[in-house]
């Protein structure tokens, strides 16, 4: 049986806060979304892996600051089931690189959280 559609709206929410902070280079819009010890890992310019605690994103998209107007966003709800989802963030323009992000959520006491971001770059324009 298919969740409630207000569980989707919910996710899509939560996922549409984390672009919402990269596009205006600003960490506290997305860390109530987080969950504290939330991990990330990807590759860069399929060179460099990088792997860590949230924060290591949260100074990244601070310290780039704000995308100009050309960055675009794209939220998927791949999966959804009780308490556990996965969202597809597709992302043009950040600073010249396009991004594919994986975020895992899960239902902690009532709220939706990140609780893991994986991510990969398409290209870069740098």
């Amino acid at each position: 049986m298919r969740e409630d559609i207000k569980e989707y709206n919910q996710v899509e929410f939560v996922a549409k806060k984390f672009c919402e902070a990269v596009k205006k280079g600003d960490s506290s819009i997305v860390k109530p979304y987080f969950y504290e010890k939330a991990c990330f890992f990807g590759q860069l310019n399929e060179k460099v892996y990088q792997s860590g605690a949230i924060q290591e994103f949260y100074d990244t998209i601070d310290k780039f600051g704000a995308c100009d107007d050309n960055y675009i966003s794209r939220v998927d709800v791949i999966f959804l089931e009780k308490t556990i989802a996965v969202v597809r963030v597709i992302e043009d323009n950040w600073h010249g690189y396009k991004f594919t992000d994986i975020l895992n959520l899960n239902k902690i006491n009532g709220t939706w959280k990140i609780v893991a971001k994986v991510y990969d770059t398409l290209s870069s324009d740098i």
